[in-house]
């Protein structure tokens, strides 16, 4: 999982973690504790430091260590990044159709890569047809005078 060009779809929450503990452990956190809440100890009893330690397996222990800095004593939900992981995979089946369609017939590649990635030709399709999800440039306000 690659959330690179992709972070104008993430949660807040999701950003704020990657500012504080960087896009490679935010990954790791997502893709094993993603859709659950974790309580986030202050290391200050024996439950404490099992907590850590789990946190620490994850994500490594300077990460683990802002996390708790920042977070002790919360219950911190971690987001699943529906989103971003289908816009990723979205742009994994655009590269792979146009790599393999050197060599093989676009209807060959998209029954290819509808069994790869388990959905239909059908929605192959749909996806080849629609271009990458880029960030929405903030509306802009009239002047009011």
């Amino acid at each position: 999982m690659d959330f690179t060009n992709v972070e104008h779809l993430l949660p807040e929450a999701v950003q704020a973690l990657i500012t504080l503990i960087g896009l490679p452990a935010v990954v790791r956190l997502v893709e094993q504790l993603g859709g659950t809440t974790f309580p986030v100890a202050l290391r200050k009893s024996r439950l404490g430091e099992i907590r850590y330690e789990a946190l620490s397996e994850v994500v490594g222990s300077d990460a683990a260590d802002a996390i708790t800095k920042h977070f002790g004593g919360e219950a911190l939900y971690i987001p699943r990044c529906v989103a971003a992981l289908r816009e990723v995979m979205h742009r994994h089946i655009r590269r792979d159709f146009d790599s393999m369609t050197r060599e093989h017939s676009a209807i060959h590649v998209v029954n290819q890569l509808a069994l790869r990635y388990r959905m239909s030709d059908r929605h192959v399709w749909r996806v080849l047809k629609r271009p990458d999800m880029q960030a929405q440039p903030p509306p802009k306000q009239d002047n009011l005078f």
